[in-house]
Parts: C-alpha cells; structure tokens; sequence
C-alpha cells in the first residue's frame, strides 16, 4: 500500500523536483530582495577603525547591519569573509573613467582668424555634459573597478574647457544608470587649442578671465531685464557664457588639472581675482607649493601617476642606487669627453632624486596638515596598484591613504552621507581584498557597486598593460 502511495504521488508530481524545489530559484519568479551578508571578515569600517571577525549585510544596495554580533538573514547569499578584508568603495576625485579618448586632435576645418576662433575650434565646451559621452562598455570601467573603485567623479575628454562634470557609478547598463549626480563640477586645465587661439597658458588665462567677466555680466544684464525689459533689448545668450553662471554663483566649482608647480600657481591667482570655489587636482610637482596651496585652504586632489621607474634602475640593487644618489652634485659640468661618464651618472642621480619627491608628496602633504584626495586623471589603472604601495612605504600613512581614497573624497563631493565608510545606510558600495589592500600579497577578490557583485580572479603578474591617455586627447 505504501509502494502504492509513493507512486501516485511521483506521478501527480508531489515530488517533482520542478514543483517542490526548483520554486526557490525559479526564472519565473522574480526576486524581492538583493540580500548579500559577508561574514567573518575584518572590516575597516572608516580609516583607523576596524572590527576583527565581523559580518557586513546589505540588501537592494544598502548596507543593513555591520558588527560582530549581526544576524544574517535566511535569504542572505552568505560569503565566507574569513581571511578577506571588507573596505568602503574607493572615490575617485576626479578621472576620465568610462570616457573614450578623442579622437579630434585639433581643428577639423580652416580657421580664417586663428585669433578668433569659434568656441569648438577653441576647445571651450563647457556646456559638454558627460552623460552624452560616457560609455559603460569602455574599458576602463571594468580596469578600475576590479582595483577597488566603485564611484568616479567623471569630467569629459578635450582641451581647455571640455565639459560638466558628473559622479558616476562603475556599474549599470547605460549611462542614466551610470551617473549618480550631474553637474558636480566645472572642468578646466591648461591644455591650449592648437594651432588657434588661446595656445599659451597666457593666452588661456586671458580667455578665462574673459569668459568669466562677460558671464559676470550677463548675469546683470539678465537681472535688469527680468526687473523691468521696457525699451531694454533682450540680453545675449548662449551655452558657453551660461555654463559660467552656478559657477559665478558659487554653486558649482571648477575642478582645475595643473601638471606643474608653475599652473599651481596660476591656478591660484585666477581663484583670487575671480572669487570662485575652485578644487586644486593633479599637482604633479606639488611639493614645491604646499605651503602655498595650505595658505589657500583650496581642496586638493593629488595624482595616483609617478614618473615611471628607470629601465636601468630597476636593474640595480638597492644599496647601489643609494650610492648613485648620494653621489649627486648640482654643480656637475661635461669640460671633456672625460667627463661624460660622471655627467651620466649625475643625471641618474637627478632623476632618482625626482622620482623620489613625487613619492614623497602624498605624505608631505599629510604631515603639513593639508587634506587631500586622490585622482586617477591621465593615469593608467595598472599603475595605480603599484603606486599606492610605494607612496606608503615612502612616508605615507597606510590611514591617509585610504581616507584619500574613500573618506576625503566622499566630502569633498558631497556624497559622505551615501558612501565614504561602512557605515549602517549607506550604499553598499564595498571593496573585499585578500588581506591588508596595501599589501603587495593582497588582491581585491569582490567589488560591490550598489549593491552589484563583481567577482576578480588573482591579477596575473603578466598581464597586458592598459593604454594610457595623454591629457586632452
């Protein structure tokens, strides 16, 4: 009888697997919740602060629950965290991710007065949106993302003024899923057109301050006619002079791009005249002006880019490279075809004792009490690992150099009470590495973006380099 009973109920399909237990994970009906819970993993809830063997649970992209003691849900998808080291998302301040390069190099027409050139032709475009450009397919997203990235403030590709900047999450389909927040920023550099006027960085801070002062202008002139436009004719208008206004306004700042002390400078000297908010990135020399950048109190994000190391010095032990830069003397002078061999040897030294300030940098401006973030702009994201690792072991702090990477960042655009740290609320934008992030051993094994799983595979030593991008291509 029970025989009997047993096949009846095989064939009414009781216990067919497709109606008893293929309803959990069925295509056909669709999920509630995104419940993800990393368990016993370290997690450095903020810089300098981290909780040893606790659990991290976020659903539909926000984080639910951090601590030790945390009950994971029963719908949770649940990852063993033992070993692996749990970080807010990295913030990029200010990066071309997910922006294909240019491919117009210069005028694309015959310019009658090279004097006077149309906007386009001059590469002032600052009405240029990055929504219109930004591609989710580029390869930089996925590059950068599987370092640990998980939002990028994301400026447009051009000279001059190429465009609006936007907050972009490394995830989505398209770019309205993509940007997070629109017109973060202004995006301004010392990037002359070619071959037409501005050229010079002369001539480009003279069309800036042009620009600014006609906006400034306008503003008035629109201002008067809304009051009262009897017998006034209608003000002049258009997208470039308009673009100007929230910044006249000091509702959106210009993000400047200086690759030298000297542009530090003239950076600076512009904010002064004209009074607008305004975000000091790159920096690439900034070790020459951290005082003055300090006396400013401007925000600064410094470049993850350093001169790359010599061919030949990579073949040289460490002591031998100490020698060749305690050897160097300014003075050095090539009096004969004797000498050249004591010039060579100078000049390494010189570009050892560079190299070397660059390093240096991040943590000088730590020590000098100067808050900074990081930007990854006209750097390749192979480099950035690398990079980060000898900035901490040439005076950076291993706490300043995440709190660059997540909770400086997260202030300095306006997003600490979304993402910045691991905190309950926040969006589950997390990096998980196999140990300290820092650690030459260590590589990043998931990425959440938004709640979004990106699993990596240990990075292969050989692997192919991604291509760089020179600033305005």
């Amino acid at each position: 009888m029970q025989l009997v009973l047993l096949l009846l109920a095989l064939g009414c399909g009781v216990l067919s697997p497709k109606t008893s237990f293929g309803q959990k994970n069925s295509p056909d009906i669709p999920k509630v919740s995104t419940v993800v819970a990393i368990q016993g993993a370290t997690v450095v809830v903020s810089p300098g602060n981290s909780l040893e063997d606790a659990t991290v649970v976020f659903r539909n992209g926000v984080i639910e629950a951090v601590g030790k003691r945390v009950t994971v849900p029963y719908d949770a998808e649940v990852i063993d965290g033992k070993g692996l080291t749990v970080y807010a998302g990295f913030i990029d301040a200010l990066s071309q991710i997910g922006v294909p390069a240019s491919e117009n190099s210069g005028p694309q027409e015959t310019v009658p007065d090279r004097s006077n050139p149309t906007f386009d032709q001059a590469g002032i475009t600052p009405q240029i949106e990055v929504r219109a450009v930004l591609k989710p397919s580029d390869a930089t997203v996925d590059a950068f993302r599987k370092l640990g990235f998980t939002v990028a403030h994301v400026v447009p590709q051009g000279r001059m003024l190429p465009g609006t900047g936007s907050v972009v999450l490394l995830s989505g389909d398209d770019a309205d899923a993509m940007v997070l927040q629109d017109d973060q920023s202004m995006f301004f550099q010392f990037a002359g057109a070619r071959g037409v006027y501005p050229g010079t960085p002369m001539g480009i801070m003279a069309k800036f301050r042009r620009l600014y002062i006609e906006a400034n202008r306008r503003i008035h002139l629109n201002e008067m006619y809304r009051q009262n436009p009897a017998g006034m004719a209608k003000p002049p208008s258009d997208v470039v002079h308009e673009a100007f206004f929230p910044v006249i306004s000091q509702n959106r700042p210009i993000f400047v791009f200086t690759q030298n002390a000297l542009e530090v400078h003239r950076a600076l000297t512009l904010k002064n005249e004209l009074t607008f908010n305004m975000v000091l990135a790159g920096l690439s020399e900034g070790y020459d002006t951290i005082e003055k950048v300090k006396a400013s109190g401007v925000p600064v994000a410094l470049t993850l880019g350093v001169p790359a190391k010599p061919e030949w010095a990579a073949k040289i032990k460490a002591d031998s490279l100490e020698q060749i830069l305690a050897s160097f003397n300014d003075d050095t002078r090539t009096a004969t075809f004797r000498d050249i061999e004591a010039e060579k040897r100078n000049l390494e030294a010189k570009q050892l004792i560079s190299r070397k300030q660059y390093l240096a940098m991040p943590g000088q401006f730590a020590g000098a009490g100067v808050p900074f973030s990081f930007t990854t702009f006209g750097v390749k994201a192979t480099d950035v690992a690398s990079n980060l690792r000898e900035f901490t072991s040439t005076g950076l702090d291993r706490e300043a150099a995440l709190a660059a990477l997540t909770t400086a960042p997260a202030s300095l655009l306006g997003l600490s009470a979304s993402m910045g740290s691991v905190d309950v609320g926040k969006m589950a934008n997390l990096v998980v590495s196999t140990g300290d992030i820092f650690d030459e051993a260590s590589s990043v094994k998931f990425v959440f973006v938004n709640g979004h799983k990106y699993e990596y595979e240990a990075p292969d030593k050989k692997e192919e380099t991604t291509p760089s991008r020179r600033r305005g291509q």
